[in-house]
């Protein structure tokens, strides 16, 4: 037991590892019981007009914090001994965020009809959701601040304490929300989390840490000097903020229309399943990896720190997935009700998708890392143009397996995409 101590204690990874899984085991249950919910009292159709509904935040919170949450993260580790340039670069990024914010909040308000026909398109009028979901991006600005700082700081244990205090509270809203309106409180508790968000890490900031840094972020100045080498950043944030909801969006909308409402719902459900399980990985790349490959550029490192993550982490990760699939029956089961029985074929495909993710994921941190937009925007596009090519065909000749087929599909050619751009860093000895 103590040689295990002493391991855990000298092994960041697993240090990181293991606050995160409080973290992860939390989000699991919470999503089995709201996953048990949402399938009882919006059923499929509704879990397919929330994925349109997800997707459309997800592109539209990029936008207003400009893709620079990575980007963040990298100067918060470079600058964490340096206060002045650390608040140049945040003022600077807090600044223009607010004020793109500003005017996508506006946008989005007087577009509402437009974007509840467009998005949801069902008999009644969802206009309302745009409209609260306006008023609550100015929140996500300051809560991407604060656990950017947490991140770049690697102060793991606060940030972690932080989301699961806005996980649990978030939870208790949304059950209070859907079990009082349905599906209109299902989408309101989307679209209001930046608050629960903002008001939590501000709160625990205040209390916990209150080193002035924050205050002096909001009321710094615009340093023009500071801008250019964050729109970097920004750059292949937006690629991502634009390319990844519109694809999936229009995949949605392509199996709604061949497949039908039932078969999105299915396959939407599916993918909510899924990222609670891949939030462990996901969440432990942005608090290990990227602060590790931002401290040094080096090849060597960057050989040294994957390696070091695949021997750690894919282990158990993949004896994880396989226990997920012999248990799938008893997973849909348990959670959700015989209309989603339709998703029992699509988890094979679904869950080694997931594991190619994985894997590809921590190599495309390097071009975050590093601030290579050229790479970052070929592989994004061979992934994301593969997964809808391969949509288009397969779910017209494979039926519903057909997209969880074109997901596995399109991160295979990402593998080998990445494999080309990165062949100096992965191969070369210098």
């Amino acid at each position: 037991m103590r040689n295990l101590m002493r391991l855990f204690n000298r092994n960041l990874l697993l240090k990181v590892a293991g606050y995160n899984s409080i973290h992860i085991m939390l989000r699991i249950g919470i999503g089995a019981v709201m996953s048990w919910v949402l399938a009882r009292l919006i059923g499929p159709s509704g879990m397919a007009v929330m994925g349109n509904l997800r997707n459309f935040i997800q592109g539209i919170q990029s936008f207003s914090v400009l893709g620079l949450e990575n980007g963040l993260v990298s100067y918060a580790t470079q600058y964490k001994n340096d206060r002045q340039k650390l608040v140049e670069v945040y003022g600077t990024a807090w600044i223009v965020s607010i004020v793109i914010t500003t005017i996508l909040s506006i946008s989005i308000f007087l577009l509402a009809p437009t974007l509840d026909r467009w998005l949801i398109g069902l008999d009644f009028s969802y206009a309302f959701v745009f409209q609260y979901m306006a008023a609550a991006m100015p929140f996500y600005v300051i809560f991407i601040l604060i656990s950017s700082l947490l991140q770049g700081f690697e102060w793991y244990k606060k940030f972690v304490m932080i989301n699961i205090i806005i996980n649990i509270l978030v939870f208790v809203a949304s059950l209070f929300l859907i079990y009082g309106f349905g599906l209109s409180g299902a989408l309101v508790a989307v679209v209001i989390t930046p608050i629960i968000q903002c008001l939590v890490g501000f709160g625990m900031w205040k209390s916990n840490i209150n080193n002035g840094a924050l205050t002096k972020i909001l009321w710094s100045k615009f340093e023009i000097a500071r801008l250019k080498p964050l729109l970097s950043y920004s750059a292949m944030a937006l690629i991502s903020a634009v390319l990844i909801p519109v694809t999936y969006i229009a995949i949605r909308q392509d199996v709604r229309a061949v497949l039908g409402d039932v078969v999105a719902g299915d396959w939407e459900m599916l993918q909510r399943l899924s990222g609670y399980y891949m939030l462990f990985v996901t969440t432990l790349i942005s608090l290990y990896v990227l602060p590790q490959l931002s401290k040094d550029f080096s090849h060597q490192v960057y050989r040294k720190t994957i390696i070091h993550f695949y021997k750690t982490i894919l282990p158990p990760v993949a004896l994880g997935l396989m226990t997920i699939y012999m248990c799938r029956e008893l997973l849909v089961d348990a959670l959700f009700t015989e209309e989603f029985n339709g998703m029992l074929p699509m988890f094979k495909w679904q869950l080694a998708g997931d594991f190619i993710k994985i894997i590809t994921t921590v190599m495309a941190f390097r071009f975050i890392a590093i601030n290579d937009l050229k790479r970052y925007f070929i592989a994004e596009t061979v992934s994301l143009g593969t997964f809808y090519i391969a949509n288009v065909f397969m779910i017209r000749h494979y039926g519903t397996s057909g997209v969880v087929m074109a997901y596995l599909t399109s991160y295979l050619f990402y593998a080998a995409a990445l494999t080309i751009l990165l062949r100096k860093e992965l191969w070369s000895k210098n």
